[in-house]
C-alpha cells in the first residue's frame, strides 16, 4: 500500500469570469507583528513623524488585542510573510445593534495589487473577522462603504444596513463544556 502525497495547493484559485485570484490567508495580528506591519505601512503610506508615531501607537494597541479592537493581516505566504493588506477593526458599542460591533472604516493594501488580489484580501479578512467575532461573542461586523467600493461588491454575508454601513450578522459560536 503506497501513500500518495497530494500536490501543494496552487498559488492561485480560478474565479468566475476566468480571472485568477491569489490564495490569501488572513490572521489575527499579534504584538510581535508591530515592527513588520509598522515598517510596511511606512513604505506604502509614509506620514510625517508625529502622525507616524500616533499611527504606530494605535497599531500597537490593536495588535496587543487590548479590548478596543484587533488588526487583521492578510498575506499570500503560509508562514505569514510580508503583508498584502491590513484591516484595523475597532470594537464599538451600538445601541441600535444591542451590543458590541466590530467596525472597520479603513484598510491598507499594497498599491500594486490588482483588483482580484484586493478582493481576495478583503474576503479573507472579513472571513477571519467573522470567525473571531463569533468566538468572542461579537454579534455584528460593520464595514465602511469605502472598503467595499471598487472591490466587486460586499464580501459574502454582508448586506447594506440602514445606517449606510455594510453589516454582517455574526452568530456566536456554541460553547462546548466538559
Amino acid at each position: 500500500m503506497s501513500a500518495t502525497v497530494p500536490p501543494d495547493p496552487s498559488p492561485t484559485v480560478p474565479r468566475a469570469g476566468g480571472h485568477v485570484a491569489p490564495q490569501v490567508r488572513a490572521r489575527l495580528g499579534q504584538g510581535a507583528d508591530a515592527a513588520l506591519v509598522s515598517d510596511w505601512l511606512d513604505r506604502i503610506q509614509p506620514l510625517p513623524v508625529p502622525d507616524a508615531r500616533a499611527r504606530q501607537l494605535m497599531l500597537g494597541e490593536l495588535l496587543a488585542q487590548s479590548g478596543r479592537g484587533i488588526c487583521l493581516v492578510a498575506s499570500d505566504a503560509p508562514d505569514g510573510g510580508a503583508p498584502l493588506a491590513c484591516l484595523p477593526v475597532a470594537l464599538l458599542p451600538s445601541l441600535e445593534l444591542a451590543g458590541l460591533a466590530a467596525c472597520a472604516t479603513e484598510w491598507w493594501v499594497r498599491p500594486e495589487l490588482d483588483a482580484a488580489a484586493r478582493r481576495a484580501c478583503l474576503e479573507a479578512c472579513c472571513a477571519t473577522l467573522a470567525e473571531w467575532g463569533r468566538a468572542h461573542g461579537i454579534r455584528h461586523a460593520l464595514l465602511a462603504p469605502g472598503l467595499v467600493a471598487g472591490h466587486g461588491g460586499a464580501p459574502p454575508g454582508f448586506r447594506l444596513h440602514g445606517n449606510g454601513m455594510w453589516h454582517g450578522s455574526l452568530v456566536p459560536a456554541a460553547k462546548v463544556l466538559g
